[in-house]
């Protein structure tokens, strides 16, 4: 009975740890399995940090109007908690969010608003005019905007849970390896493990994005990466990290259909380039007699990718199946 909680947000945490097994002996790769948050990611935890701290704060009352930008993992954390907690909750979107994520949001009785490019600042990176719009409407109709970019109690909230309970299972960890959107969760939890092991930060961001680099182009994975001349958030603390580095989309989700075909893992695009760059890094890494410690974040499910990554069809159509990929993938992991 310890084990039975008398509200949602108190099953937020506690994910487990996966150990999965490669060709490499002096190597040891480990998944934190964030989908098995209730609201399927690692934003329930951003979620319930804004929230809890909007509330503390006094900002935040009784059945007032949450408006943020997200068409992904933070806008259903979100739109959950809401729901739970007795709050009215908007995500502002673009027309380029994914159906299966939108359906999510409204499958808790949240409420849309799309952003088109002409709005907002007069144009502009999509991201920038949907953060622009949040904050608009939040002070339009006396609601509030949590503002999951540039608010410091994201990333606090991955310290004071993910970086602990990463540290408890694995107190000498060597490598953490994640993505970066909003930064808040690789920062915050880098900095809890920075403070208390040895442990070298790897952020990767989709090929295309522009986090490190002023050049950028397209790219169909959603949620890690910012658009070139979009305004970063602050809540990447660079100073954190060992090393960058980028995988491409057909890496990501032919990682991605690999894991759920023959690992029974059925895994998101972010988890896609954690898995893809773990296997890289350690291929390029020299034999040793010591063993290493890698932990990947893997930050939600496949549910929300079943049209595109996950779809044979649509793979097809964007020039992105690769069974060289998949084929390397198999000689690694075992």
């Amino acid at each position: 009975m310890n084990n039975v909680k008398d509200n949602l947000r108190d099953l937020i945490g506690n994910t487990p740890m996966l150990e999965v097994k490669t060709i490499r002996p002096d190597w040891k790769v480990y998944l934190k399995l964030e989908y098995f948050n209730p609201g399927g990611s690692f934003k329930d935890r951003t979620a319930r940090s804004l929230i809890e701290a909007a509330e503390k704060s006094g900002k935040l009352k009784k059945g007032m109007s949450i408006y943020e930008s997200s068409s992904g993992n933070t806008a259903k954390a979100l739109a959950m908690l809401s729901a739970e907690k007795g709050y009215k909750f908007v995500a502002v979107v673009d027309n380029h969010a994914p159906a299966d994520k939108l359906n999510s949001i409204l499958a808790y009785g949240a409420k849309l608003h799309f952003c088109a490019e002409k709005e907002g600042d007069e144009g502009g990176h999509l991201v920038d005019v949907r953060r622009n719009m949040a904050k608009k409407l939040a002070e339009e109709n006396n609601g509030i905007n949590l503002d999951q970019y540039d608010n410091p109690e994201n990333p606090l909230g991955f310290y004071k849970t993910l970086g602990k309970e990463i540290f408890d299972e694995i107190p000498d960890i060597n490598y953490l390896v994640g993505t970066i959107g909003t930064g808040s969760s690789l920062s915050g939890t880098g900095k809890y493990l920075k403070e208390n092991s040895r442990v070298k930060i790897i952020a990767l961001e989709p090929e295309g994005s522009s986090h490190f680099s002023p050049h950028g182009h397209g790219y169909f994975i959603s949620g890690p990466g910012y658009p070139a001349g979009a305004v970063l958030p602050k809540n990447i603390d660079s100073s954190l990290f060992d090393q960058h580095d980028y995988v491409s989309d057909s890496e990501a989700f032919n990682t991605m259909r690999f894991f759920a075909h023959k690992k029974g893992l059925l895994v998101g695009d972010s988890s896609g380039m954690t898995l893809y760059y773990a296997m890289k890094f350690i291929q390029n890494s020299p034999q040793s007699s010591d063993i290493k410690k890698m932990v990947l974040m893997i930050g939600d499910s496949g549910e929300s990718y079943l049209t595109h990554a996950f779809s044979d069809t649509w793979m097809i159509e964007n020039e992105l199946l690769d069974h060289t990929i998949t084929d390397r993938l198999a000689e690694f992991y075992i």
